[in-house]
Order: C-alpha cells, then sequence, then structure tokens
C-alpha cells in the first residue's frame, strides 16, 4: 500500500482559485493580475513510467491562510496533520517483487503547474509465508488501467468592459478501478472603478478508488478593497466539507471521517501593520470498529465559546466554556 502525500506552497498554496493562463490579464488595466495554469490538481502515481493511481487533492487552508482571522484560535481541517492518499499496490507485487523498479509522481495541472508542490510516498509492505496469493498475470492490463491524463474542459466568459469574468472547469476520469468527477466555478468583478475586487470560488470534488471513496466542497467568497493611500481591507466567508470512508487493507475494516469547516472574517493592512478577526466552527466525526470520535469547536473572535468532545473508546465528556 502506497501513501501519497501532495501539498501545495507557493504560488500553489491556493491552487483551487488559479485560473487559465487565457484570463489572468483580464484586470491588466486595473493593475491586477492573477496566478495562472488553472484550478484543476492531479497527482499520478506511476510504476516505471506507467500510470497505476491517481489522486485529487483536498483543499487545505494552511493557519495564515486567505484571512488570518479565521485560524486565531483553531485551524481548518487537516491543517495540522495533511491528508495522504492510499493506493492500493497489491495488483502489482508480480512486478515490484522481480528487479529494481521505480515508483514516481506527477503533479499535473492545466496543462502544468506554477511553484511549488511537495510531494512524497510511503510505502507499506506486509511479508507473509502463505503461498495462497495469487496476481493478474499482467498487472498493467485492462483490469487496472489508469490512462495518463483527466479528461478536462475549461471555458470563461469575459464581461463588458473587462470588469467581470467567470471560469467553470469540469474533470472526469472513468478507469476500471477509478471514478473521478471535479467542478470548479469562479467569479470575479471589479467595483468602484477598480478599487474593489469581488471573489467567489465554489469547488466539489468527487472520487471512488480501490481503498476510498468519498467528497470534498470549498466555497469562498471575499470583497478586497485598495484604499488610494495603499492601504487593504478584505471581508471574506469560507466553508469547507470533507468526507472520506476509508478501508484499512490490513484488517479489512472501514473508516470514515468527516469534517464541516466554516469562517468569516476580516483583514485589514495599512503598511507595515494589520488586524484582523474572525468567527470560525469546526465539526469533525470519525467512525471506526474500534473508535467512535466527535469534537465540535465554535469561536467567536478570539474566545471559544464551545468546545464538545465525545470518545466512545475511552469515554465521553462535555467541556463547558464559563460564559458560553
Amino acid at each position: 500500500m502506497l501513501d501519497v502525500l501532495a501539498s501545495g506552497n507557493g504560488e500553489e498554496e491556493f491552487w483551487y482559485s488559479n485560473i487559465p493562463d487565457d484570463y489572468v490579464e483580464t484586470f491588466k488595466q486595473w493593475n491586477n493580475s492573477f496566478l495562472g495554469q488553472g484550478s484543476f490538481r492531479e497527482v499520478v502515481v506511476l510504476v516505471d513510467h506507467e500510470p497505476v493511481g491517481v489522486v485529487w487533492p483536498f483543499e487545505v487552508v494552511f493557519t495564515g491562510g486567505i484571512c488570518f482571522g479565521f485560524w486565531r484560535r483553531i485551524v481548518g481541517h487537516r491543517t495540522f496533520d495533511l491528508p495522504t492518499y492510499r493506493i492500493d499496490m497489491t495488483p502489482f507485487i508480480p512486478i515490484l517483487r522481480n528487479a529494481t523498479h521505480s515508483i514516481q509522481f506527477c503533479v499535473r495541472g492545466q496543462p502544468k503547474t506554477l511553484q511549488n508542490w511537495y510531494v512524497s510516498g510511503r510505502l507499506h509492505v506486509w511479508f507473509s509465508n502463505s503461498s495462497t496469493y495469487t496476481a493478474s498475470p499482467n498487472p498493467l492490463g485492462s483490469s487496472h488501467y489508469i490512462s495518463p491524463t483527466a479528461n478536462l474542459t475549461a471555458g470563461g466568459h469575459v464581461g463588458s468592459g473587462n470588469t467581470s469574468f467567470s471560469i467553470n472547469t469540469t474533470a472526469s476520469r472513468q478507469d476500471p478501478s477509478y471514478y473521478l468527477e471535479y467542478n470548479n466555478l469562479q467569479f470575479y468583478q471589479l467595483h468602484a472603478n477598480g478599487s474593489v475586487l469581488f471573489q467567489k470560488v465554489s469547488q466539489t470534488t468527487s472520487f471512488v478508488s480501490p481503498l476510498s471513496r468519498g467528497y470534498y466542497s470549498f466555497a469562498l467568497e471575499a470583497s478586497e478593497q485598495i484604499h488610494p493611500n495603499g492601504s487593504i481591507y478584505l471581508q471574506a466567508s469560507l466553508s469547507q466539507l470533507y468526507h472520506r470512508n476509508s478501508t484499512d487493507i490490513l484488517h479489512g475494516f472501514h473508516v470514515i471521517e468527516h469534517a464541516e469547516v466554516a469562517a468569516t472574517g476580516v483583514l485589514s493592512i495599512d503598511g507595515n501593520k494589520g488586524w484582523s478577526s474572525g468567527n470560525t466552527s469546526v465539526r469533525l466525526t470519525y467512525d471506526s470498529p474500534r473508535r467512535e470520535y466527535v469534537r465540535d469547536v465554535k469561536v467567536i473572535g478570539v474566545q471559544v465559546v464551545s468546545d464538545y468532545e465525545i470518545d466512545k473508546s475511552v469515554g465521553s465528556f462535555l467541556l463547558q466554556i464559563p460564559g458560553s
């Protein structure tokens, strides 16, 4: 089993809000440009240059991401524990157990990416003296075939006067072992002679693979105002949903992880000084035959107003914050 870690950073930190290169200079006359190479990203796993698995990543938001008032007391889902994505390598044992082979990763965008993605892997191997295992004599045949690229389309529309534009990007894979669907819708509009930029991003990803199935959703609305003195004022709201049903390959049971994040915030920057405030809620549920866990935290400003936790593997308790 291969665990794949994929993290977008630098100009790829907010990859889900990047736009196709054809639109990056739409607001050029207002000295406003965007990052390109589109919003779609996938990590393809290859054995000896042949594709054997694919990952479409979750939109992890780091602790200063978008509006740092979102994350003053709590952070988004998986921020401190980036998700890994599991690839079943069992069908390829007949290849891997003979001689020397390479496992490679390729990050694809529209068609490329900017800088930079950190991608790594962790290969888990279980040994057995049993001779009962049988494998396909042709593991790279049709039953385990992965197409080299996804089916990808992107279209947009620029409004009159070049003061607004929208982009819709869709992608899909319908390989024998993988079924994935992706949709990203973005809308940008300028107001007040270019001094106010409104942004709306909505993205959904659903996936079915040999070891997991589920869906992600991401929605962002932001209004950024630039004053004549160069100061910036941002208002933003964010919502995320993470749902993944994974198979424990060693024990055979399922693990369901579900998380919901909602945040609103403001950010003001004036020269070297700035301040930010926000309200955030995070709810996580984790369910497996060995553990049931729930955590629900709400923050207003910098005050934790409620923090509910229940863990059936070790008992349960309710934590009440004074004044809540």
